[in-house]
């Protein structure tokens, strides 16, 4: 055997383990330096059963149960939302597929008396990472919307919390922020994103949820949502709460947080991603979405509501039109 033959294999072999030792030095940087109770993933890197998670099983098929005749769902355009169409297409066909109809309100639908004017014929508001203000006529309209029996859901990404809580969704700690959408509905919404370094699905953002209460959780035996938001109810029900040891970004304490929460009429999700048809169908996706589909067309609204406001009221959909608040309204 020659000299060649017998080096070669033992650089290729040291090259490896510098790769693997390089590899698992670089994760605490990466991670930020987690404390001890964190998962010493650089101790593991070179027990490979240690550190793979499982991918959940990406197969399924969204059904819905509700038996309601048809309704009418309104997406909220009208606010800059972001979130595109692609990401609502698996909720959206399973509502049509269902004999129901989804309309989407734009901006200029949304203008003066027209916001009420689109509540008054739907069923249910569905309103997703809003990116300007509503106006204290548009607030007042949805608020009447809900306390009529009209179903509300509302997804926030830590993004668009991070961006733009102040003139859509109001985090905890502007939780007395009369511009913020979900204010008076009991539910809130905490800045940065979950994460578990112990147990996650691909990337340690992609985060297990399990179920907790209420109808949104029927069905449901784990849920994965990415990049998500913590959410919380005052005096509701927590539908999805976050696995064990997983953190918010913010603070990186490891804590029970909920992602999916329900207060009467109203929902909160704090993701957006597990509505992706490459996620749909992971773990329980499909039957969460299922859930939340059922949830948007089993209420029972008054009709007519909200109500025309008086001529020359301000009240609910009135002439005020969106505006963003002044620098010293957001300081």
């Amino acid at each position: 055997m020659s000299a060649r033959e017998i080096v070669a294999p033992a650089v290729a072999f040291v090259v490896l383990v510098a790769v693997i030792v390089g590899g698992a030095a670089a994760v605490p940087f990466v991670s930020g330096g987690q404390s001890d109770d964190v998962t010493n993933l650089a101790d593991r890197q070179t027990d490979a059963d240690a550190v793979t998670v499982p991918e959940a099983a990406a197969e399924g098929e969204i059904t819905m149960d509700s038996d309601a005749d048809s309704k009418t769902v309104l997406i909220d355009r009208a606010h800059a939302n972001q979130i595109s169409d692609e990401k609502l297409s698996m909720l959206v066909n399973t509502l049509v597929a269902n004999g129901h109809e989804v309309d989407f309100v734009t901006q200029e639908q949304a203008r003066g008396p027209a916001w009420n004017e689109s509540l008054r014929s739907a069923d249910a508001l569905l309103v997703a990472n809003p990116n300007q203000p509503y106006t204290p006529g548009q607030l007042a309209g949805v608020e009447a919307f809900a306390d009529a029996g009209g179903r509300v859901v509302m997804l926030s990404d830590p993004a668009s919390i991070q961006q733009f809580g102040i003139f859509g969704f109001g985090t905890q700690q502007q939780s007395n922020d009369d511009s913020a959408l979900n204010a008076d509905f009991g539910v809130s919404v905490q800045s940065g994103y979950l994460f578990n370094m112990h147990e996650y699905q691909q990337t340690f953002t992609s985060v297990y949820a399990t179920p907790g209460d209420g109808p949104l959780a029927e069905g449901v035996d784990q849920v994965v949502v990415r990049d998500a938001a913590a959410v919380s109810t005052a005096d509701g029900q927590t539908a999805l709460t976050a696995g064990e040891q997983t953190r918010l970004s913010t603070t990186r304490r490891a804590d029970t947080y909920g992602v999916a929460v329900q207060s009467g009429d109203v929902v909160m999700v704090g993701d957006t991603d597990f509505l992706t048809p490459e996620s749909a169908y992971v773990a329980d996706n499909d039957v969460f979405i299922g859930n939340l589909a059922d949830f948007l067309v089993s209420g029972e609204k008054t009709a007519d509501a909200p109500a025309p406001p008086s001529e020359g009221s301000d009240g609910p959909g009135g002439p005020s039109e969106p505006t963003r608040p002044t620098p010293e309204q957001v300081a």
